[in-house]
C-alpha cells in the first residue's frame, strides 16, 4: 500500500499486482518503450519481475538467449533470462538497476542491485518479519520497524523470511605494475574505455540532455558524445549555480566547443536555503556534503523537466575512480592511493549515487553515469596506480590530479585545454563559493552545526539513522584520507579545505582567463 509513496520515481504509470506472498507495486518513467508493452511487472510463465533502471546490454542479452521481447523496453526480458540462468541474472546483465524477481511456483524471491549501487534501494521488515523492498526509503518507514540499505554487488535469493546475501562483484582489482614505455598503450586503451562507456549509453527514446559542470568529468561526458552522433546531432546541456558561480565560463566554453545547445540556470542563496527541508526528505540522508550538493542538483532537475527531458548524463563516479579529489595529493604510496579508491567507490552509494539518483529522479529525470561503467572502472582500477597520482603529470609546472586521463583525452580536440586541465571543483563548490558558506552562516544563526540541522531534517520522516555513514572526512575523504593531512587542515568536506592545493577561481576569474562570456560562440544559449 505504500507504493504510492514512490511517486517521484516515475508519474506516467503505477500499477500494483499479486505475486506469490506479496504484491509487486510499480511507479513508471518511460524512457525505454513509451508503450503499454513497457508496462511492468513483466511475466514469463511463473516469473515475474520489476526492475528500476536500466540494462544497457539487453539486446545482446536477448540475441545469446534466444529471448524474444514483445516491446522495446530494455528491463522485458529479465523475467525469462532469469528462467534460464537464475541467479546468475546480476553477472550477466551490464547496466544500473534495483530488480525484484518472484518465482510463483516456489515461492522464491530473487533481489539484487547494480555493481555501483547507481540506483538506490532500501529493504525493510515489520514486526511479523514480513519482507519489504522499495527504491525509496519513505515507502517503508510506515510499515517497517526496521530499513536498511539494500548492499550493491549482492543478490539475496530463497523464501522471504529465509534467504541469504550472497555477492556477485568483486572488487578484487590488481594494478598492473609500471612500466614507463606502456604510457601510449594505456592512454590508448583509456579512450577507448571512455568512448564505449558513453557509446552504450546514448541510446533512448527521448532526447539526450548532459549535465555540464565545466569541470572535466561532466566535459569529457559531453564531448564524446559529441564525437559519438556526429555533428548534426542535437546535444542538449544544463549548467546551474549562483549568479557568481565559477562553472559558468568553463562551461559556455565548453557548450560553444561542442556545439551545444546551452541551458543555464541561476539559483538565490535564499531559494537553496528554503528548499533544504524538501531535499532532505527526497534524497533521505543527512550527510552534508550530499545535501550540499542535491540542492542545485535538485532545483536544476525541476528545470530539465520543464524542457521536456527524462535522461540525462553526468560525471559522477571518476573523482572516486581516478583519485581526483584534491586530498590525493597527499597520498602518501601507491598502496594507500589504491585502498582509498576502493573504498571511496565502495562507498559511492551512499553519496554521489544517491544524490544524483535521487536528486534527479524527484522530478522524474533518470541519470546515466558513463565513468561507473564496469569494463571502464576494471581499465582505471587496474591501470599502474602511480600513474593516477596527481604527481605523475605537472601542468603549468603544478602537480594534476587525472593526469593520466587528461593526457589521454588530449586528442581529437575533445575539449578546450582550459577545461581539460582545469584543477577538481568539487559540485557543492563550483555553483558559487557562497553556497556553502551560506548554509554555515544560516544554520550559525539557528544555534546549530550542518549536522544537527540536517539530522533534525532527517529524523522528521521516521528515516533510519544506520542509512547514513559515519567518520571525519577533509574534501570527501574517508577516515584514512584524514590522516594523510596536514594537522592545520580544516575538516570540511568542500575541496577548499586542502587549502595548500586548492585555488579559488570567481566567475570574474574564469571569463578573464577564457575569454567566453555569456552567450559568447554557443549555438543556442538559454538563460533561466
Amino acid at each position: 500500500s505504500s507504493g504510492i509513496n514512490a511517486e517521484y520515481g516515475g508519474p506516467d504509470d503505477f500499477i500494483c499486482q499479486s505475486v506469490a506472498n506479496g504484491y509487486f507495486c510499480f511507479s513508471r518513467l518511460n524512457v525505454m518503450d513509451r508503450t503499454e508493452a513497457g508496462r511492468q511487472p513483466f511475466i514469463h510463465k511463473h516469473i515475474a519481475a520489476v526492475t528500476n533502471g536500466e540494462i544497457y546490454n539487453h539486446k545482446e542479452l536477448e540475441k545469446e538467449y534466444d529471448i524474444t521481447p514483445k516491446g522495446n523496453s530494455d528491463c522485458e526480458m529479465i523475467a525469462e533470462l532469469y528462467s534460464k540462468v537464475g541467479v546468475d541474472l546480476p553477472k550477466k546483465m551490464d547496466g544500473m538497476y534495483g530488480c525484484v524477481v518472484v518465482d510463483n511456483k516456489t515461492g522464491n524471491i530473487f533481489i539484487t542491485r547494480d555493481h555501483m549501487g547507481i540506483i538506490s534501494l532500501y529493504w525493510g521488515k515489520d514486526d511479523k518479519g514480513r519482507l519489504y523492498v522499495a527504491s525509496e526509503m519513505k515507502c517503508l518507514v510506515d510499515l517497517c520497524t526496521f530499513i536498511d540499505i539494500f548492499p550493491p554487488r549482492m543478490y539475496y535469493y530463497g523464501p522471504p523470511k529465509m534467504g541469504a546475501l550472497t555477492p556477485y562483484y568483486h572488487m578484487n582489482w590488481v594494478p598492473d605494475l609500471y612500466i614507463p614505455d606502456q604510457e601510449a598503450k594505456i592512454m590508448d586503451k583509456i579512450y577507448r574505455g571512455m568512448y564505449n562507456a558513453v557509446a552504450k549509453r546514448l541510446p533512448c527514446d527521448c532526447p539526450n540532455g548532459f549535465l555540464l559542470s565545466g569541470g572535466l568529468d561532466s566535459s569529457l561526458v559531453a564531448a564524446f558524445a559529441r564525437k559519438i552522433l556526429g555533428p548534426d546531432a542535437e546535444i542538449h546541456t544544463f549548467t546551474i549555480g549562483l549568479t557568481d558561480a565559477p562553472d559558468f565560463a568553463y562551461a559556455r566554453e565548453v557548450a560553444a566547443h561542442i556545439k551545444s545547445t546551452h541551458h543555464e540556470f541561476t539559483y538565490t542563496l535564499q531559494e537553496g536555503l528554503d528548499l533544504l527541508p524538501q531535499v532532505v526528505k527526497m534524497i533521505e540522508t543527512s550527510n552534508c556534503t550530499t545535501i550540499r550538493s542535491s540542492t542545485p542538483q535538485y532545483i536544476l532537475a525541476k528545470k530539465i523537466k520543464s524542457w521536456g527531458f527524462k535522461m540525462v548524463m553526468s560525471g559522477e563516479g571518476a573523482d572516486e575512480a581516478w583519485g581526483g579529489y584534491l586530498y590525493f595529493h597527499y597520498a602518501p604510496n601507491d598502496e594507500e592511493f589504491f585502498e582509498e579508491t576502493k573504498d571511496k567507490l565502495a562507498d559511492l552509494h551512499y553519496y554521489d549515487c544517491l544524490r544524483t539518483n535521487k536528486s534527479m529522479l524527484a522530478s522524474s529525470i533518470e541519470t546515466r553515469t558513463p565513468f561507473l561503467d564496469r569494463d571502464l572502472l576494471d581499465i582505471a582500477m587496474e591501470i599502474p596506480v602511480r600513474m593516477k597520482h596527481p604527481k605523475y603529470i605537472q601542468h603549468n609546472g603544478k602537480n594534476i590530479e587525472k593526469g593520466i586521463l587528461r593526457k589521454a583525452c588530449d586528442r581529437d580536440d575533445l575539449l578546450p585545454a582550459s577545461v581539460l586541465w582545469r584543477q577538481k571543483e568539487q559540485f557543492s563548490d563550483s555553483v558559487g563559493y557562497g553556497w556553502i558558506d551560506g548554509i554555515k552562516d544560516y544554520v550559525k544563526a539557528r544555534g546549530q552545526t550542518e549536522e544537527q540541522f540536517f539530522m533534525q531534517l532527517f529524523n522528521k520522516h521516521g528515516y533510519h539513522p544506520n542509512t547514513v555513514p559515519k567518520g571525519k572526512s577533509v574534501a570527501c575523504s574517508t577516515p584514512r584520507g584524514v590522516t594523510w593531512m596536514p594537522e592545520n587542515t580544516p575538516q570540511d568536506e568542500s575541496g577548499r579545505s586542502v587549502l595548500s592545493v586548492h585555488s579559488s577561481t570567481t566567475k570574474q576569474d574564469a571569463e578573464g582567463k577564457h575569454g567566453v562570456k555569456e552567450g559568447a560562440g554557443i549555438k543556442k544559449k538559454v538563460v533561466a
